[in-house]
């Protein structure tokens, strides 16, 4: 019996690693990778909007606490004060690396193709950067 089981499962094991996908690594992908994956002026944007959050905004809240713990060595008390002010930055900042990462984005632009459906967050935020870029030209 115990024979049997050994080879049961060295038979389902090889069935599950022979028959693997190709995995995307998310992290290696840029922005010239993503907008192969973009299929009218909507998934260009929400490529836009991804890569600007998470390049501009969040690696930037996250840079403050970094300097203010540099800063401790030469003046605590004022360095103290620094961490207090940047510390909540960095909680953001760290927010939203994770809400705008890249297997999301890659999540939502599949679905897009396919389905033509947005998550509310995500459409609120592209129709806002479509009319502004409409606004920007009409101005020309």
């Amino acid at each position: 019996m115990k024979k049997i089981t050994l080879i049961a499962i060295c038979i389902l094991m090889s069935f599950s690693s022979f028959a693997q996908e190709e995995k995307i690594k998310y992290r290696k992908l840029d922005y010239n990778d993503f907008s192969k994956y973009s299929v009218n002026d909507t998934s260009a944007v929400i490529i836009d909007i991804f890569f600007d959050k998470k390049d501009n905004a969040a690696l930037g809240q996250m840079s403050f606490l970094p300097i203010t713990v540099g800063i401790f060595i030469i003046s605590p008390p004022i360095s103290l004060g620094l961490t207090t002010i940047s510390f909540p930055l960095f909680l953001n900042g760290s927010y939203m690396l994770i809400k705008y990462r890249k297997k999301k984005l890659y999540m939502v632009l599949t679905d897009y193709a396919e389905n033509r459906t947005l998550p509310n967050w995500v459409r609120k935020k592209a129709k806002k950067q479509l009319d502004y870029y409409e606004m920007i030209k009409s101005g020309y």
